[in-house]
C-alpha cells in the first residue's frame, strides 16, 4: 500500500522555482493543495550540487517531478536552470513568462519586460477572485502592484522600491546613516537614527501601500464601474505590512509558486 500511495504521489508531482532577487523557493506540489516548500539564495540557484543537496528531500518525501515550471525575475537565468532541470530530471520545464497561455489579458507596452512574477501573480490572483476586481501587491525586494477588472483584463501596475531596498539607498548614498534592518516599529517616532530610519521605512510603507490600495480601489469603481475590490499580497514582507493594513483580504507568501504551478497546469493541457 505504501508503494502504491508513494508511486500515486510521484505521478501528480508538480515541482514549482521561484527564483527572487534575493531568496529561491522550490515548491513541491503534490496530492494536497499546501506545497511542500524549501528554500535558498538566489546567489546560488544555479550550483547543481547545491540544488541536488535542496531537492533531495522533497524527492524522496513525494517522488521525482513529473513536469517543472521555473519563474524567475531574470530571463537568462530562467532558461539556464530549465536546461539544468531537464537534464536532472529528463522531464519538461516551462519558463513562465507573458509569452504562454495566460488566464488573464494583458497589455503591455513590452510583454517581454512584464515579470514572470508579475504574470504567476496575476495569474492566482484571477483564479482566486474570479469575476471580482482586485488588486494584487507584491512585497518584496521590490514592491509591486498588479490590477485586473472583474473581466480579468489586466487594467495597469505600479511599481516602487522594498523595504530592504530603501534601507539599503539610505546607507549607501549617506554618510552618516547607518545600515538598518527593516521590522515593526512600536512607536511611530524614533528616538535614535536606527529608530529614526526603521519607523520611516516601516510605517512610510505601510502607508504608501494602505493609500495606494484605497486610490486604486476609487478608480476602478469611479472609471471601471466595479462594485467591489479584493486585494491579495505576497512576498518575503507581506506578513510584515499587510497585518498593519485592513483592506488586504489574502496573505499568501506562496502564491507566486501557487500561479507557477496554475500556469503549469494551463500550458500542459490539450487546447
Amino acid at each position: 500500500m505504501e508503494r502504491r500511495q508513494t508511486e500515486s504521489a510521484a505521478e501528480q508531482a508538480r515541482l514549482v522555482v521561484v527564483i527572487g532577487n534575493t531568496t529561491t523557493t522550490m515548491a513541491m506540489f503534490s496530492e494536497g493543495p499546501e506545497p511542500d516548500v524549501a528554500r535558498m539564495p538566489s546567489d546560488r540557484v544555479e550550483s547543481s550540487d547545491l540544488i541536488t543537496g535542496v531537492l533531495g528531500e522533497l524527492v524522496r518525501q513525494h517522488g521525482a517531478p513529473h513536469d517543472i515550471a521555473i519563474c524567475s525575475v531574470v530571463p537568462d537565468i530562467a532558461r539556464r536552470c530549465a536546461s539544468l532541470f531537464e537534464s536532472m530530471f529528463s522531464v519538461p520545464v516551462l519558463v513562465i513568462g507573458a509569452d504562454i497561455r495566460l488566464p488573464f489579458n494583458l497589455e503591455y507596452g513590452n510583454r517581454n519586460a512584464f515579470g514572470a512574477d508579475r504574470v504567476a501573480l496575476c495569474a492566482w490572483s484571477r483564479k482566486i477572485f474570479s469575476g471580482q476586481a482586485h488588486i494584487a501587491v507584491d512585497i518584496g525586494t521590490a514592491i509591486t502592484f498588479d490590477v485586473l477588472d472583474s473581466n480579468g483584463n489586466h487594467v495597469g501596475g505600479l511599481i516602487m522600491p522594498g523595504l530592504d531596498m530603501m534601507a539599503g539607498a539610505l546607507h549607501a548614498r549617506t554618510a552618516q546613516l547607518p545600515q538598518v534592518n527593516i521590522e515593526r516599529s512600536s512607536t511611530l517616532l524614533g528616538r535614535s537614527t536606527e529608530e529614526c530610519i526603521r519607523s520611516g521605512i516601516f510605517w512610510g510603507t505601510v502607508k504608501q501601500i494602505s493609500g495606494l490600495i484605497d486610490e486604486i480601489g476609487d478608480y476602478l469603481r469611479r472609471e471601471h464601474g466595479e462594485a467591489t475590490v479584493r486585494v491579495i499580497a505576497t512576498g518575503g514582507n507581506s506578513r510584515l505590512i499587510a497585518a498593519e493594513i485592513e483592506s488586504i483580504d489574502v496573505v499568501d507568501e506562496v502564491a507566486v509558486a501557487r500561479g507557477s504551478r496554475l500556469l503549469l497546469e494551463l500550458n500542459s493541457s490539450p487546447d
